[in-house]
């Protein structure tokens, strides 16, 4: 039989172990150690204010010298810290003795870090106002949307040197596509074109060549791009294909500024024809059209041309002539290698980075300026090419593998 003492033990450990459990919740850990850290750190930061207090007064505390500064106390001060702000204790004298160093390098620096980390968060995606809440709830910082904006400019030597920089050598086939976005003009929001290109080389490395805001896709706005493409180093005579959907505006640059063949974009074509098609009839209209611009060999592509005529062509006579419509133009992607065809067929390459495009750009709404644009354009390019140097467009085809198979 247990003593009294003994019992008393058991309950004193057992009522510790609950209080423990009680403290050390999820997140408490956490929470500890960043106090911890803190304390740590404002302790030493204190010791060096007393000690840069004593080099300032040239006496230790409590000595005492006619005619010497007299020390005041202390005053509470708060500095960017890692885990919020940091509150320390000031030495302060009766008389102004100038501004601490300390003080001084420390606000700095945590400037410096907030500016630093608000551009770098900024660039990874997130919205000017969740930066402000994330710098404000982490590190304390006093921060808004419209600083966090103000902060980003310091981009803008760093955007006029990219908007010129040279286009890379060897471009083979160029991607080029348009989308549209408000941007605010004096007296009036308006939406503006923004014509985008996509050059990719001989071992399918993507590139993003450059951007044009213009009021809308025509043939001047398009022949500027181009030329502009041209003035930084496109060699038009390297461009073997240019990829794009069916734009008069687009085929007109390319054929009066670069006179290459021009392939135009299945998948649009796929999705003009699907509402000329019955539902019933579509899954099989769909397998057929396929086995026209899917086809392994040209021969192949004009053999199940003719099948798919004799099939749907009564049936579906308006859906035919789309299908059918300017069939060498569909097929210029035939003339290059196997193992590029399935990324040569559509826009869909430089159509997916239209897309990061308005996912970055839209919860920022209407552009108030060129440079905010160039701005959001610029975070997405990096945050793109960082995954394209990952990954080619396209490899070799696997073996056993036909292109249509590959393309699938």
């Amino acid at each position: 039989m247990r003593s009294l003492s003994q019992n008393l033990e058991q309950f004193a450990n057992r009522r510790v172990r609950d209080r423990v459990r009680t403290v050390l919740q999820p997140g408490t850990v956490r929470e500890l150690i960043q106090q911890e850290i803190h304390t740590i750190i404002a302790e030493a930061l204190n010791t060096h204010l007393l000690k840069e207090q004593e080099e300032l007064l040239g006496r230790a505390p409590y000595q005492r010298e006619p005619g010497s500064v007299a020390r005041n106390g202390f005053k509470t001060v708060s500095v960017p810290g890692f885990f919020g702000r940091l509150f320390l204790r000031r030495p302060d004298t009766r008389t102004a003795c100038g501004p601490s160093p300390l003080l001084t390098a420390l606000r700095a620096a945590g400037s410096n870090m907030v500016s630093l980390l608000a551009v770098r968060f900024w660039m990874k995606g997130a919205s000017t106002r969740a930066v402000a809440a994330e710098l404000k709830h982490t590190l304390g910082a006093r921060c808004s949307s419209s600083n966090v904006s103000i902060l980003t400019n310091a981009l803008e030597p760093t955007l006029e040197a990219w908007q010129v920089q040279p286009v890379p050598v060897g471009i083979q086939y160029l991607y080029l596509d348009a989308t549209y976005l408000p941007v605010k003009r004096p007296g009036s929001t308006s939406s503006q074109a923004l014509l985008l290109g996509l050059g990719v080389d001989s071992q399918g490395h993507r590139h993003f060549l450059g951007y044009f805001l213009g009021d809308r896709e025509s043939l001047d706005s398009w022949g500027a791009f181009l030329k502009d493409l041209l003035a930084r180093g496109l060699d038009p005579n390297a461009v073997r294909l240019v990829i794009s959907d069916e734009h008069k505006a687009i085929e007109g640059a390319v054929a009066n500024l670069l006179g290459c063949p021009h392939q135009l974009c299945l998948v649009h074509k796929i999705r003009n024809l699907r509402a000329r098609v019955s539902r019933t009839d579509w899954k099989s209209f769909l397998a057929d059209f396929k086995a026209i611009y899917w086809a392994s060999s040209r021969e192949s592509s004009l053999q199940a041309l003719g099948r798919f005529e004799e099939r749907w062509g009564k049936a579906y006579p308006k859906a035919m002539a789309v299908a059918l419509d300017r069939y060498e133009n569909f097929t210029r992607f035939m003339t290059e290698p196997k193992h590029a065809w399935r990324a040569l067929r559509s826009s869909n390459p430089i159509e997916r980075f239209n897309r990061e495009v308005k996912r970055r750009t839209r919860p920022a709404g209407a552009m108030h300026s060129e440079l905010e644009l160039a701005k959001l354009l610029y975070s997405v390019v990096e945050g793109q090419e960082a995954s394209w140097a990952k990954r080619k467009l396209w490899g070799e085809v696997k073996a056993g593998r036909t292109p249509v198979q590959a393309a699938a």
